[in-house]
């Protein structure tokens, strides 16, 4: 910092010098009315005369030097008041005299005006601050002047001025202007600033709300709120919280576009038209030569909405969003992604069914979305697509099962009811053997018309299945789709979808935790609530949950649980007291095993105490009610159990150190919940045991 400034300095000086080294060659050009030139003496009023002068004539003026010393002319000459005009700009325009204090005080405020001005330029060029750029420009302005006054000035010859001022104007004049600019100078200032201690409040607007929605980071209620005055969260409670802006000012409806990534492979949006009239697309099949799609295949697509949206679709037009049939994808929350997947019926499927087929292949379904401002379209969006209306000709699938296949069912069970899901409408068959269709002896119950479809737009065939073993059972199941036409005309499967089940033993709690007093050093206490289960389906593995009521609605989750080896852990933070809970665990079978543990928190916020001190084999030996590490010094109580001499040994409850007659120990005690006093836990000093020596 000393550096900087010194160089600072220095730079100045040289701009100083400079600027008056430039300014005193302009002030020795043409300004001379009276001199002593090489020690010569000039005839002044020979060379100025009274009286108008005839040159040629025999009055013209003539002077004479005398060459007292013969040298060359002086560099600088004193100035005295002539009474001829000023060349002075500003002097010259007022008609001022030549050396007068007019002239004087005219001539300087000039050069001081174009110094500060040049001073201010030179000053913000350097970087200086306000301050220190007045300060520069100040005290140019003060040394021109100076120098400009004492050089213009007409001292009379043989006075303190001519002699000692007007000769060393400039170096007087840079004087003045360095000890104007140190004492201006300042490397600190001080500013008054006044706090208001005012309630926080969210910035106006709700441009930055769905910034929160970053993936990096969770979005919370606060963080949320803290973007905007319009900014709150929607999907409360759900994984898919979003910040979106709630502005009830918004009137702009969502804008809905196709999403090209949820597509089906082998499918194509065409003839996209995201604005009124008419907004909608075209699902093709792009391996059709019509762009019809295959019935009873899956087909998922989706579409984006420029803001978090609610969506919902139908199959029949409807005035407004609250009248349409569905949640797009079976999802009610607000988001910018939304996908939908079903399985579409063959064109026979809608002949009994309030759904027309325009040319008897075209199918026409709605969106709309509704944002969280409740701007909901006003428009149908319309999805187009059509339907291969060929003959079936593919048997139908088990796509989904009810109970996991190659899963369990409940102890003492040997029946379970099971659903089976087809693509298709059909009728399904059972058998403890793998049979063709017609040999089999078991039927299902199969729901086949079209608005019997469940959430994943599939057909339910029911069955049950009894004979279940512990080790498990293996069944067979065929179908048979196109129910109601000639068996000519249906397809059925050649090969059997082979399930298997298993029955279970009961599910046991065979560890609770805690059952104890539980010991803690801070307000409120961290307690681990565990349990551990054995047997029932998986050997154990079961989701836990626990209740301080026992009430059915009250139990909760365990935040750890359903791993293989059966243990389940949730954390809570516990006053002191005495506290019941109750614990439920379930099994993939329905296996159900309860318990309930009480226990006691003891939490002390004080530092241990010593219960015991005393000499054994000459080692000083002290002995804490709770398990601590204690350290000692030999000067006074001023100082922690880190900055001590540690007694081994740390975490336990007993303590050593030499027994020295010569010492006097200050001992400083810290628990496992880290509770260390500030003074001392024990002042000893032994001394000799008088009962050892009678």
């Amino acid at each position: 910092m000393k550096l900087k400034k010194l160089i600072t300095y220095f730079n100045l000086s040289l701009i100083v010098l400079s600027l008056f080294s430039f300014s005193f060659l302009l002030s020795e050009i043409n300004f001379v009315s009276s001199a002593e030139v090489g020690g010569a003496n000039l005839d002044i009023d020979s060379l100025y005369p009274r009286e108008p002068l005839q040159i040629g004539s025999q009055n013209t003026p003539s002077f004479s030097i005398n060459p007292t010393t013969g040298g060359p002319a002086s560099s600088l000459a004193t100035k005295v008041a002539t009474g001829e005009p000023s060349k002075n700009l500003f002097s010259s325009y007022l008609g001022l005299e030549a050396g007068g204090i007019p002239d004087t005080l005219v001539s300087s405020f000039q050069w001081a005006a174009i110094a500060y001005v040049a001073g201010r330029l030179i000053g913000g060029f350097l970087g200086f601050s306000k301050e220190n750029t007045n300060a520069f420009a100040t005290s140019l302005a003060a040394g021109a002047g100076v120098y400009k006054g004492l050089a213009t000035y007409g001292f009379k010859s043989g006075t303190f001025g001519a002699e000692y001022l007007q000769p060393y104007a400039p170096a007087i004049g840079l004087g003045f202007a360095v000890i104007v600019f140190v004492a201006m100078y300042k490397e600190t200032k001080t500013e008054t600033v006044t706090f208001s201690c005012l309630p926080w409040q969210a910035p106006t607007g709700s441009d930055l709300c769905e910034v929160c929605n970053d993936d990096n980071l969770p979005c919370s209620e606060y963080r949320c709120k803290s973007l905007g005055q319009n900014c709150d969260i929607v999907n409360k409670g759900t994984p898919d919280e979003q910040c979106v802006n709630v502005n009830r000012n918004d009137v702009s409806q969502p804008i809905i576009t196709p999403d090209e990534n949820k597509l089906t492979l082998g499918h194509a949006y065409r003839n996209v038209r995201t604005s009124p009239p008419g907004p909608g697309f075209e699902i093709i099949n792009t391996e059709s030569s019509d762009g019809c799609l295959k019935p009873f295949t899956p087909l998922q697509f989706g579409i984006l909405t420029n803001e978090p949206s609610q969506c919902r679709i139908d199959f029949k037009s409807t005035l407004d969003y609250e009248k349409m049939a569905t949640y797009f994808g079976g999802s009610n929350l607000f988001s910018y992604n939304h996908t939908e997947k079903f399985i579409l019926p063959n064109t026979d499927a809608f002949e009994n069914s309030s759904l027309v087929l325009e040319n008897g292949k075209d199918l026409t379904f709605f969106i709309r979305c509704i944002d969280a401002a409740g701007n909901e379209n006003t428009a149908e969006y319309a999805v187009n697509l059509c339907i291969d209306p060929s003959p079936d000709t593919t048997a139908p699938q088990i796509v989904a099962t009810s109970i996991r296949n190659n899963g369990c069912i409940a102890e003492a069970q040997d029946i379970a009811n099971v659903e089976f899901y087809t693509n298709e409408p059909s009728t399904c068959k059972w058998d403890f053997e793998n049979k063709d269709y017609d040999q089999m002896n078991n039927d299902m119950s199969c729901s086949n018309a079209l608005y019997q479809l469940n959430a994943q737009q599939l057909y339910t065939c029911r069955a049950s299945l009894d004979g279940i073993a512990i080790d498990g059972t293996d069944y067979y199941i065929r179908c048979k789709d196109q129910p109601g036409k000639d068996d000519n005309d249906r397809n059925e499967n050649r090969e059997s979808f082979k399930f298997n089940l298993r029955g279970s033993n009961a599910l046991s709690i065979r560890t609770v935790k805690p059952n104890e007093t539980i010991f803690g050093g801070v307000s409120p206490a961290p307690i681990e609530l565990y349990a551990e289960t054995a047997f029932g389906c998986n050997e154990g593995q079961a989701v836990c949950y626990f209740s301080t009521t026992g009430e059915e609605e009250d139990f909760i989750r365990f935040f750890d649980t359903n791993n293989e080896d059966g243990i389940s852990t949730q954390r809570q933070n516990l006053i002191s007291g005495n506290h019941k809970y109750f614990l439920r665990c379930i099994d993939e079978g329905g296996n159900v095993a309860s318990a309930s543990i009480a226990f006691n928190v003891n939490i002390d916020t004080n530092p241990p105490v010593i219960a015991r001190i005393y000499e054994q084999e000459n080692f000083l030996k002290i002995v804490t009610l709770r398990n601590s590490i204690c350290s000692y010094s030999l000067n006074s109580c001023d100082f922690t159990v880190d900055e001590g001499t540690q007694m081994p040994i740390a975490g336990t409850k007993t303590h050593i150190t030499e027994w020295n007659k010569e010492r006097t120990y200050y001992i400083k005690c810290r628990d496992e919940f880290q509770n260390e006093g500030p003074d001392c836990s024990a002042i000893v000093k032994p001394s000799t045991n008088f009962l050892k020596s009678i």
